[in-house]
């Protein structure tokens, strides 16, 4: 049984949230909602274009800005996993897919470069 399904609502909160981040100053470099049928969940990854040392310091730094701007209806911050670029999901894509600003690229049961992707809506994937 699907844990959480992707929705409109889920669609536009994670679109309005990579906004929000990329506006102040947080840019995000890929952003994804990737099906995790091991768990039957789906989860929304996200990596930026600056890196980290201690990735929790990303968490913190979202909900810094997620509070700040309360007016903003954003996808909660217990939905979204943030990740290296380059050990993550979004290395193995670059060179197939680049896509910038608003556009979404959805990918069902795809196998790119050696990776399979059961279900994914793709947001940004920057090279």
């Amino acid at each position: 049984m699907v844990e959480d399904a992707l929705v409109a609502e889920d669609l536009d909160a994670a679109s309005r949230l990579v906004d929000l981040l990329d506006a102040q100053g947080l840019t995000v470099r890929g952003a994804m909602w990737l099906y995790e049928s091991d768990n039957e969940r789906w989860r929304f990854k996200v990596c930026f274009q600056e890196a980290r040392e201690n990735v929790m310091s990303f968490y913190r730094d979202m909900a810094r800005i997620v509070n700040a701007h309360s007016d903003v209806d954003v996808l909660p911050l217990d939905r979204v996993s943030v990740v290296s670029f380059d050990t993550s999901i979004f290395s193995k894509l670059i060179g197939t897919i680049n896509l910038v600003g608003k556009s979404r690229v959805r990918m069902t049961h795809s196998r790119i470069n050696g990776v399979y992707m059961e279900d994914a809506m793709i947001y940004r994937l920057e090279a």
